[in-house]
């Protein structure tokens, strides 16, 4: 009877590991290297580390396998923001996924014109792996530092909320926090 339970309960621990473990193997995550207060951990969430530029202007993200590729290919990030899209397949060039849900509020100053959520963000690949959120998804304003700054603030409140598919992970820093 102990040997018939102990090997019940092994076979569901063996099932419960491997379903954890093929899960996050099926994940589609895009990624942002970010600065944090050294002494905290917690990210930075203003303009700088929410750079909107370029012609057209976006924000970018970019494409890795996992958390250990994503530091390994950006091996000086001291933290990501790190967004599950919805969609595990790998994309074509112009895939478009939402990010958030119009039930999180941005939270950003009202003078920087922010759009509410979802944001589409869109799969170029230019360079490899590379997605963007274009500014006129982020703001109706015409200059990149108030997105930048719609872009901080809208970020930090997708990954203050549980169930919006962003986090923040560790770089270089051993402990990384949204707060």
């Amino acid at each position: 009877m102990k040997i018939q339970l102990r090997n019940r309960i092994l076979s569901m621990s063996v099932a419960a590991l491997a379903f954890g473990a093929v899960s996050p193997a099926y994940a589609y995550s895009v990624y942002r290297s970010v600065t944090a207060n050294p002494a905290t951990g917690v990210v930075l969430w203003n303009k700088d580390n929410f750079g909107v530029s370029g012609n057209p202007p976006t924000l970018s993200f970019f494409y890795f396998e996992t958390d250990d590729a994503a530091r390994a290919g950006l091996p000086n990030a001291q933290c990501f923001v790190k967004v599950d899209l919805p969609d595990a397949d790998a994309p074509e060039p112009g895939a478009e996924a939402n990010v958030g849900n119009a039930d999180i509020s941005v939270n950003a100053q009202p003078g920087d014109l922010p759009k509410p959520f979802p944001w589409v963000i869109t799969f170029d690949n230019d360079p490899a792996g590379h997605w963007s959120i274009a500014r006129s998804q982020i703001t109706d304003a015409t200059t990149n530092a108030a997105a930048s700054r719609v872009a901080a603030s809208g970020f930090q409140s997708l990954a203050t909320t549980v169930g919006s598919y962003v986090g923040v992970i560790a770089g270089t820093l051993a402990t990384c926090a949204a707060q």
